[in-house]
């Protein structure tokens, strides 16, 4: 598991019940790790002693390698990973943001998988993560189908629900609209997921970010799984009303956020197909303005 936040942490503790992982995280939460080993709480209860480490140095290759870093991290993860020799190891995206599988695939040609999971986990404390939901996992078998067939066998076994599609773009962008419609109004305003549909304006304002992102979705040439991604958006908005989005979480930390990766994305590819998105590019100027007021005042 590369990137053991919250849900690398989560997803690989429940991975290592049935299989071997290691956890590669930030130092904090790996000594943590070490010292106590994982504790999960919530809808899944358990402590597990799993490897944990800061790098994959003296590593071996494995079978499946899973990011789930900040989409921002994937090049970094590329060049930490490139010198493995073995030529069939399955990297599998679970990532936020656009862009991620087509640098994995790139780099890893059709052993690149993506996917996307609804898993609530939240990281209460270093080595301490609440799991909420274990959710739904969706696998793409748009390229290799034996690929995705046996991750899906594997996160079944560890209780994580699974399934495959042939259709993993439409998934990435769909849970990406969602996040660019409630990540950036949610760190704005301090609210959690459920408040921001409670105000009839903010509402208003997240239908039309999600519409932008529609438009830019289907010039494209996805075919998103949802008819309307705006109830699709007020929907996990319910799902998820007391949690605090992962960019709340980051600005309150002083952490950098996937705002260019999220509502960048959808503004970087309107603009070459000269598709109006101003309200995405309003949320990304003042996510961006904040993190800077965070850095100087650092």
């Amino acid at each position: 598991m590369f990137g053991a936040g919250s849900i690398g942490s989560c997803v690989g503790g429940m991975l290592a019940r049935s299989h071997d992982v290691t956890l590669i995280g930030r130092k904090a939460n790996v000594d943590a790790v070490r010292a106590k080993g994982l504790i999960l709480q919530g809808a899944i209860r358990r402590r597990l002693r799993i490897d944990a480490r800061e790098s994959i140095s003296d590593l071996s290759p494995p079978d499946l390698l899973i990011v789930t870093t900040k989409a921002y991290a994937t090049p970094a993860v590329i060049e930490a990973c490139s010198g493995w020799p073995r030529e069939d190891t399955i990297v599998l995206t679970l990532q936020n943001g656009l862009g991620n599988l087509e640098q994995l695939r790139l780099w890893r040609g059709d052993f690149a998988l993506g996917g996307t999971t609804t898993m609530g986990a939240s990281l209460i404390s270093t080595g301490v993560v609440r799991v909420a939901d274990v959710g739904r996992t969706v696998i793409g078998s748009d390229m290799n189908s034996g690929a995705a067939r046996s991750v899906v066998a594997a996160f079944r076994a560890a209780g994580i629900p699974t399934k495959t599609t042939r259709n993993i773009w439409g998934e990435i962008w769909s849970k990406a609209i969602v996040n660019a419609s409630i990540n950036p109004i949610t760190a704005i305003l301090k609210i959690s997921n459920g408040e921001s549909i409670k105000n009839r304006i903010v509402s208003k304002l997240m239908m039309e970010i999600s519409r932008e992102g529609e438009t830019v979705a289907y010039n494209r040439g996805i075919c998103l799984p949802y008819k309307s991604m705006y109830l699709r958006t007020r929907a996990v908005a319910r799902q998820t009303s007391s949690n605090k989005s992962s960019m709340l979480r980051d600005l309150e930390l002083g952490r950098r956020t996937e705002i260019r990766n999220i509502n960048g994305e959808i503004c970087r590819m309107g603009l070459d197909a000269q598709i109006p998105t101003p309200l995405n590019a309003a949320m990304v100027a003042m996510i961006e303005s904040f993190e800077h007021s965070v850095v100087e005042k650092g």
